[in-house]
């Protein structure tokens, strides 16, 4: 078997709609090109609950919550307590994979594979960092381009040279992420409207696609493309909320049925349901067991509320993401613009978040490329969970023993 490396680059943040904007201003001419000689998945999906960590391993593993254990945060009844998962990775992850079958893994800034398997000062399962605190793309990619060139690169306190190119390679950059969410971030001061963002998003994701170009370049220059396949791809989009929080109506609305609903950190021995927020969905855990009938009215309630997007029910989770069986009873989504935060926003700004079932957050870009790839703009439904699997097997036939993602043999030059 002609084996081939792995490149995997996620890009934090990169909602589809970003691409579109790019695209719609003449701005994505990089990104096209590629698109040409490889896969633009048209119809790729996060997941839930599109949080970072979470769906960082989801991607790394091939696997939803049910195998990772990771989906941010629940609350657990018997202690009254939020739990939070922060980096819980339990599903075995591409990386082991190779280094389990004696290959490389480097990890550049993909911080959930630090220490899992990646390490500082391990040559054949390198963690790497940047040596400016707040390292934005351009010192990250740097890095990548040392390794295709043999140059030194440092590991904890080591310097390390690859005369060859590693098996697998993992970089993982944060700054659409960091603008999208509208922080202050690497000049770019907080912006009042979402328009005013998309603007400095769309700077910086022109720096990005220039990046990748001539990272592209790079290895076709160095004579090594041939040997990899390259994705491209991120782990949620982002979905602006602004002004008041809908939790305390959902609240009220929940205790006008009779059943007393309150925060984790109003509990107490009289309340039946939790109602615990993220940034912009809400999750609800039964503290105590409903009659039936409370149930179908609780149910009847939640399915009719004017601010809802989506109401999943535990069983919808489980079935259609591979829930976590520590997950909520529902799981509300608000429609666009709206919210569940635990505050109000200052009316001068807006927020934006990506734990939302909003298009903005669940379609998300993905790009595939490499000589076996079959180039094609792909409108078949993918999940971030379908995209490493695929790439895994048709690198070298290996799998990830926990992965459920989809297989699609489609989006390769079949071999003789």
């Amino acid at each position: 078997m002609n084996e081939k490396k792995v490149i995997y680059i996620n890009l934090d943040g990169f909602s589809y709609s970003y691409f579109e904007m790019l695209r719609k201003n003449g701005g994505a001419q990089g990104f096209c090109e590629l698109a040409r000689e490889g896969i633009l998945f048209k119809n790729l999906r996060s997941g839930l609950v599109s949080i970072t960590n979470p769906m960082q391993s989801s991607i790394l593993s091939g696997a939803w919550s049910n195998k990772t254990h990771n989906f941010y945060q629940h609350y657990d009844p018997e202690t009254r307590k939020v739990v939070k998962h922060y980096r819980t990775f339990d599903a075995e992850n591409i990386a082991e994979v190779f280094i389990n079958n004696n290959k490389k893994a480097v990890a550049i800034h993909q911080f959930m594979l630090e220490n899992n398997p990646c390490r500082e000062g391990e040559f054949d399962r390198a963690y790497i960092k940047s040596g400016i605190s707040r390292s934005t793309y351009t010192e990250r990619f740097a890095i990548l381009k040392k390794l295709v060139l043999k140059e030194p690169v440092k590991s904890g306190e080591v310097y390390f040279t690859y005369d060859e190119f590693p098996d697998f390679v993992a970089l993982y950059i944060d700054d659409l992420d960091s603008l999208g969410h509208n922080n202050d971030y690497d000049g770019y001061p907080k912006r009042r409207t979402p328009e005013e963002r998309y603007a400095d998003i769309e700077k910086r994701l022109k720096g990005i696609q220039s990046e990748i170009v001539s990272f592209v370049d790079l290895c076709k220059t160095e004579g090594i493309y041939k040997q990899l396949l390259i994705l491209i791809t991120t782990d949620h989009g982002m979905t602006p909320f602004f002004g008041k929080s809908k939790l305390p109506d959902l609240i009220r609305e929940i205790n006008a049925l009779g059943i007393r609903a309150d925060t984790p950190y109003t509990v107490d021995n009289k309340t039946q349901i939790v109602a615990l927020p993220y940034t912009i969905e809400c999750a609800l855990y039964y503290q105590k067991s409903l009659l039936a009938e409370k149930e179908d009215m609780l149910t009847t309630l939640l399915n009719s509320l004017n601010y809802a997007e989506r109401v999943f029910t535990k069983p919808q989770m489980i079935s259609e993401f591979g829930f976590d069986e520590r997950g909520p009873c529902f799981l509300l989504s608000p429609k666009y613009g709206m919210h569940f935060y635990h505050r109000d926003l200052d009316e001068s700004y807006y927020g934006a978040g990506h734990d939302s079932f909003n298009e903005t957050s669940q379609h998300i870009f993905g790009l595939l490329l490499g000589e076996n790839v079959l180039p094609s703009e792909y409108d078949e439904k993918v999940y971030a969970i379908d995209l490493l699997p695929g790439v895994l097997k048709h690198a070298n036939g290996l799998k990830m023993k926990d992965a459920t993602g989809r297989v699609f043999e489609n989006w390769f030059i079949k071999r003789p």
